[in-house]
C-alpha cells in the first residue's frame, strides 16, 4: 500500500514537469516554424511589369523582383515574418512606392516564399540576404544608390543592415531607411507571440517563458537576448532612418519602436501613428500621412 502511494505521488510530481517540458518544446518549435505558403500573386496583379530574378550565392537562392521605373530612385522592399514579397500587403506597398516614382527591388527572405532554406535569426544573419541582393543589383543593373523599406521582421533587418553597412567598402550606397514597426526586445515580446501562435493563453505563455528560452537555445542555438544586444552593441546608425510605431499594435507594441529609435542616435526619427487594431496597420490608419512621411524622408536623399 505504501509503495503504491509513493508511486502515485511520484506520478503527481512528474506529470506537471513533463507537461511543462512538452509545452516548452512545442512552443519553441512553433516559434521557429517560419516558412510561408507560396502565393500566386505578382506585380502583374497590380498592373506592373516586372522581371523575376533568382540570386544565387553559396548554393542558396534569394528570389527577387525587379520592377523598373523612369527615375534614378530605387527602393528595396523587405517583407515581415511568415510573409513574402507576393503577399497582398506587400504588393499594395510596392504599388504605392512605384507610383511615387521608385524602381522596386523586392525579395523573399530565406525560409520564405520562393527563396532557399537558411538559418533563421530574426534579422541578425538575414542582413546577408540584403547585402547579397544589393551587390547583385549593383553589378547587374548598375544601381548606385538605394533606399530600404521594411516591415516588422523586415524593418528590424533593415536597421541591422544599416548599422553594419560600411559605405566606404560596400555597394551600392544605402541613402536612407524607412522602418515600419521594428522590434527591439524579443524577450519582452515572446509571451504575446506564443499566445498568438499556439492555443496557449498569455498566462500560460508567461509561465512557459523560461522553458521556451532554454529549449530555443538548445535546439536552435539562438539566444532571444541577441536582438537587444545587437542594438546596444551597434548603437547609433549613420544612415538617415525613419521609424514608424503605432498605438494599439499588440504584436509589436509602440514601446518596441520607441526603444529601437532611442538606441539609434541622432540619425533616427520616430513617427507615431494611432489606432492600429492589428499589426501593420499604420498605413491603413492614415495613408496620406504615411506616404507624406515616406516622401519627406527620401526627398533629398537621392
Amino acid at each position: 500500500m505504501l509503495r503504491a502511494n509513493k508511486k502515485y505521488y511520484f506520478i503527481i510530481i512528474l506529470l506537471p514537469l513533463f507537461l511543462y517540458l512538452f509545452l516548452s518544446i512545442f512552443s519553441s518549435v512553433a516559434t521557429f516554424k517560419v516558412s510561408s505558403e507560396k502565393s500566386s500573386l505578382s506585380p502583374i496583379s497590380i498592373g506592373l511589369e516586372f522581371q523575376e530574378i533568382e540570386i544565387t550565392s553559396n548554393k542558396k537562392t534569394i528570389s527577387s523582383w525587379w520592377i523598373p521605373n523612369d527615375s534614378d530612385k530605387t527602393l528595396l522592399v523587405l517583407h515581415g515574418l511568415r510573409s513574402q514579397k507576393s503577399d497582398e500587403l506587400i504588393l499594395n506597398f510596392i504599388k504605392e512606392f512605384h507610383t511615387l516614382g521608385f524602381s522596386i527591388i523586392a525579395i523573399d527572405f530565406r525560409n520564405h516564399g520562393k527563396s532557399s532554406k537558411g538559418d533563421f535569426t530574426f534579422g541578425l544573419d538575414e542582413i546577408n540576404d540584403v547585402y547579397i541582393t544589393l551587390d547583385y543589383y549593383y553589378q547587374s543593373k548598375g544601381i548606385r544608390r538605394v533606399g530600404i523599406w521594411g516591415f516588422s521582421y523586415g524593418a528590424t533587418t533593415a536597421i541591422f543592415s544599416g548599422q553594419e553597412y560600411d559605405q566606404d567598402k560596400m555597394t551600392p550606397e544605402i541613402v536612407g531607411i524607412f522602418s515600419d514597426t521594428p522590434y527591439f526586445s524579443l524577450t519582452d515580446m515572446i509571451s504575446a507571440q506564443i499566445s498568438r501562435r499556439t492555443p496557449l493563453n498569455l498566462f500560460m505563455a508567461n509561465l512557459l517563458k523560461p522553458g521556451i528560452l532554454l529549449f530555443t537555445n538548445l535546439f536552435y542555438g539562438f539566444d532571444f537576448n541577441a536582438i537587444e544586444q545587437n542594438y546596444v552593441e551597434n548603437s547609433d546608425i549613420n544612415i538617415p532612418t525613419k521609424i514608424i510605431g503605432c498605438t494599439g499594435d499588440k504584436t509589436v507594441p509602440l514601446e518596441q519602436s520607441e526603444k529601437a529609435h532611442k538606441s539609434l542616435g541622432k540619425n533616427s526619427n520616430l513617427v507615431e501613428f494611432e489606432n492600429c487594431r492589428v499589426h501593420g496597420e499604420a498605413f491603413d490608419s492614415d495613408p496620406l500621412r504615411y506616404l507624406q512621411e515616406f516622401e519627406k524622408h527620401f526627398m533629398d536623399l537621392f
